[in-house]
This record gives structure tokens, C-alpha cells and sequence, in this order.
């Protein structure tokens, strides 16, 4: 199968440049990078360029990284991190050296509790360090989706052990040190919230919720706005951009022009499948709802 993902860059206008005018979610990299297979995240880093994803092997999902140049992406790679354990949702600084993830991996050697956990990984000399657990103090449950802002707040989604919701949650940066997550009453509902993708300066949040009134499919894109320190009352993203399928792993690029999600659409539940879409965003259209 080929491997390169080309998205028709215009020298000068960046590598997302030929969706400039897409009127609804085109994937990205058809029949490439996406490929009708079982991957998820997105996370593109402008100072690098380099692409990184999670993505299902035969027995335990992979993190995986492509380098672009030129608007052409390289075949992708996956990550020297310890085999056996699966790693997830990954999450990269802008600067491309703190990497961010979840992991079934055991936290320490007398750890007997097997359960998600972040880790956290440094780039030295072009390398990535050894993972490390992000938290000093043990965190309960299961914890999904890390994704760090320009003040060091950490926003991450919780599942209890033993149940099968979650909810969005903020550890605060606060002096040098991370205080206690707290929940986000103001967006999380009885049902589930994941795959929070926050803007660095924390000014709004897309993420992924289920069974929502206005869900289209099985799980929905919607926004939340920042003001005064509050999370407005979610907005969600409609029709155009959600389908029947998942739709899930936000990202927007860091010029802020384009969405960049992940969705099951044109799949089944006999063969679920993910493809990665882009399309232009316009915030201040969901900012006055």
C-alpha cells in the first residue's frame, strides 16, 4: 500500500492549504493515511512537521509518527516506547519536545493495578527519553486524553475503574506543582466526555460526548467556550462536521484555519472503521450560540 500521504501544499500557505476551501470534511490523505483502518488521534506539530497518530496493531495499540516536508508526508513509524503495553492518545508541545500519552504500562515495580495512566516523555538529541508517569501522586481511575496549555493546566478525561463513562477533568497548575484534578460541571453530563482538544491559551475546548440531545451519530463534536475563568454550556458543532458514525480526536492547527478529526463515517458496526477529515473552522460561528 502507499504510504505518502501528499495534501497539495502551496509553498508558503502550509501543508493544509489545498482544503482552504472545503465546504464539509474531506478526508485527509484518502486511500493513504487514511486508509479505511482503526486509528485515532491527531496531533500536527508546525515547528517539526511531524504528524503523530495512535493506531491499532495486531496486539496493542501503537503510537506512530509521520514527517512532513513540503506538504508531503513521510510513511508513518511507530515510536520506540516498551512493547507489550498499549499506548494511546497522544498528545505533543508545539515546541515538539514533551510528548504526553496514556498507557496501560505498570507505574512502578510493586504496582498491581492494571489501569490507564499518563506518562510523559522528553526529546533529547532527536530522541525520545524513557517514558515517566506525569503524576508525582497516584490519580484514581483511568485517565485518557492528556492535553497540556500555555499556563501548564493539564485537561485529561477520567473513567472510574469499573465503569465504562468518563468526564473531563482539569489538574491546575499552580506554583510549580499540579493540584488535585476537579471535574468540569459545566461540560460534563450524565453520559460520556473524551478526546478534549483545548486551545493553548484555554480560550475554548472541542471535544467528543455520547448521547447528547443533539448527537447526530454515536458520539458527537461539540465546543465550550472560556470567559471569566467558566466553561460555557457546550455548543455543539451540527450536522456538517458530525455524522451518524464516531466522531472524535479534535485537533485544530495552530494558525487556527482547520479542524482535523477522526470519524467512523461510511463504516458499519460489522466493520468499524476510522478515517482522519480536515475542514476550515470557523469559531466565531459557535462562539454567538
Amino acid at each position: 500500500m502507499l504510504a505518502i500521504l501528499s495534501v497539495g501544499c502551496t509553498s508558503g500557505k502550509g501543508p493544509f492549504a489545498a482544503y482552504s476551501d472545503a465546504v464539509s470534511p474531506e478526508k485527509l490523505g484518502a486511500g493513504t493515511f487514511s486508509a479505511d483502518g482503526v486509528q485515532w488521534n491527531n496531533v500536527y506539530v508546525a515547528q517539526t512537521g511531524e504528524w503523530y497518530f495512535t493506531k491499532m496493531e495486531a496486539s496493542a495499540s501503537v503510537i506512530h509518527k509521520m514527517n512532513e516536508e513540503n506538504g508531503t508526508f513521510s510513511p508513518s513509524e511507530a515510536l520506540p516506547f516498551p512493547a507489550g503495553s498499549p499506548h494511546s492518545d497522544v498528545y505533543v508541545n508545539e515546541e515538539g519536545n514533551t510528548m504526553l500519552f496514556s498507557s496501560l504500562m505498570p507505574e512502578h515495580a510493586q504496582d498491581t493495578v492494571t489501569d490507564w495512566n499518563i506518562w510523559m516523555s522528553k526529546r533529547k538529541d532527536g530522541s525520545w527519553t524513557a517514558p515517566k508517569p506525569f503524576f508525582d501522586k497516584p490519580v484514581e481511575g483511568n485517565q485518557f486524553y492528556p492535553w497540556l496549555t500555555d499556563s501548564g493546566n493539564l485537561y485529561f478525561a477520567i473513567t472510574p475503574h469499573g465503569s465504562s463513562n468518563s468526564d473531563l477533568y482539569v489538574a491546575p497548575y499552580v506554583n510549580g506543582e499540579y493540584k488535585a484534578p476537579r471535574a468540569l460541571t459545566s461540560v460534563n453530563s450524565e453520559h460520556l466526555e473524551g478526546d478534549a482538544f483545548v486551545a493553548p491559551d484555554e480560550s475554548y475546548m472541542i471535544f467528543a460526548a455520547f448521547d447528547r440531545q443533539q448527537n447526530l451519530g454515536r458520539s458527537d463534536l461539540f465546543i465550550s467556550f472560556r470567559k471569566k475563568g467558566s466553561w460555557s454550556a457546550p455548543v455543539w458543532l451540527g450536522e456538517t462536521i458530525n455524522s451518524e458514525g464516531y466522531d472524535g480526536s479534535p485537533f485544530v492547527t495552530k494558525d487556527g484555519r482547520f479542524l482535523i478529526f477522526t470519524s467512523s463515517r461510511g463504516s458499519t458496526d460489522e466493520n468499524t472503521f476510522f478515517n482522519h477529515y480536515i475542514i476550515p473552522l470557523e469559531i466565531d460561528k459557535y462562539r454567538s450560540k
